[in-house]
């Protein structure tokens, strides 16, 4: 019986350190894995188990498209990184799955057109950026869809 307590434990012990050997740490924004630059998929999940964040990690550094999810599995909102910076097109869903923004990003600066939706999906702001400065003609609209305003950068 005591042998056998002892291999149970042994066993448990070995189980534990296994899975503690595969823990991802994230410290501030660069991913590791037994204090070395982690390189891979990533998987975050909340406390229920579901999904949080999906991301692909490159030598710590996110690269790619990053996927952030509402505690219920939605989708909210789809980001793209190019070796950790913001780079590319940015998507945020609402939880009635509307998209609610559209944002441009290049080298870690805001560059490009951003566009802002109501609940409902009605387009609200067109605005434009070029290497982090505000740029070209910026709109705006009423919640029926009408432009009320503009102002050129």
């Amino acid at each position: 019986m005591m042998k056998t307590l002892i291999l149970i434990a042994g066993i448990c012990i070995l189980f534990l350190n296994a899975a503690k050997a595969q823990e991802i740490n994230e410290v501030d924004g660069i991913y590791y894995q037994n204090g070395q630059l982690y390189t891979g998929e990533f998987t975050s999940r909340y406390e229920n188990g579901m999904v949080k964040m999906t991301a692909k990690i490159s030598e710590g550094k996110k690269e790619g498209i990053v996927q952030i999810f509402f505690e219920n599995g939605q989708l909210n909102e789809i980001r793209s990184y190019k070796n950790n910076l913001m780079d590319g097109t940015w998507e945020i869903y609402n939880i009635y799955k509307v998209k609610v923004s559209v944002a441009n990003y290049k080298d870690g600066l805001k560059h490009g057109q951003w566009l802002i939706f109501d609940d409902k999906g009605t387009l609200l702001y067109d605005m434009e950026y070029t290497d982090g400065q505000k740029s070209g003609t910026w709109k705006k609209y009423d919640e029926a869809g009408k432009l009320t305003s503009e102002r050129k950068y």
